[in-house]
């Protein structure tokens, strides 16, 4: 069984079996630990262990059928630019697979709670959590990336109180979609901010 196959099979009935099996395929260094995203309809999104060091292995079945060939190009572009200004709070790239049967990126799993699994609603009028964000925008676009575009899976808030980002799929950076649409993209990513500011104020 080959790893489309593997996939395809993992997604329909999620076999840890199967999915430890990707896992060795893509790198047999990797050792699966668990599904972060069971219900995932696009690829997986799978905890690893490499050593005694977690990282987060995304895998989508490289076919000109069933993916864009440029599944995974906005995210490698916007963890690159995140390696050069060695930004924090936001995931890092570790390595990244390509050939003719599956693509997949390896980056840093960070350690928190997801934000899909608290009370969005409260943190949404929650002054601190929307100036964690702010910042957390705001780093982000002073490095050259937009397009944040929040969701709850996207972020993490960590230990400390502070929030990371986690997912950087949707991401653009500067350099390669052009000032225009980079400054369109930021204002929209400062606009979503000013609406919770303006929320959190009653």
């Amino acid at each position: 069984m080959n790893v489309v196959e593997l996939a395809e099979t993992a997604v329909t009935i999620g076999n840890h079996v199967d999915l430890a099996a990707i896992v060795k395929q893509i790198d047999p260094a990797l050792h699966f630990v668990k599904d972060l995203h069971v219900d995932a309809a696009a690829g997986l999104t799978l905890l690893v262990r490499m050593g005694k060091v977690q990282c987060v292995l995304r895998v989508r079945a490289n076919t000109d059928i069933l993916w864009d060939e440029k599944y995974f190009q906005l995210e490698l572009l916007a963890l690159h630019r995140v390696a050069e200004r060695d930004l924090n709070n936001v995931a890092h790239l570790v390595n990244y697979y390509r050939c003719d049967t599956y693509e997949a990126i390896l980056k840093t799993f960070i350690k928190g709670s997801p934000c899909n699994r608290l009370d969005i609603k409260t943190l949404f009028k929650d002054r601190h959590f929307i100036h964690e964000l702010d910042c957390l925008y705001l780093q982000l676009h002073l490095a050259g990336i937009a397009k944040i575009n929040f969701g709850p899976r996207k972020i993490v808030l960590c230990d400390n109180n502070t929030l990371a980002l986690v997912d950087l799929r949707s991401c653009v950076v500067d350099a390669h979609v052009g000032i225009n649409q980079f400054s369109w993209e930021q204002r929209q990513d400062s606009y979503f901010i000013t609406r919770l500011e303006r929320q959190a104020r009653f």
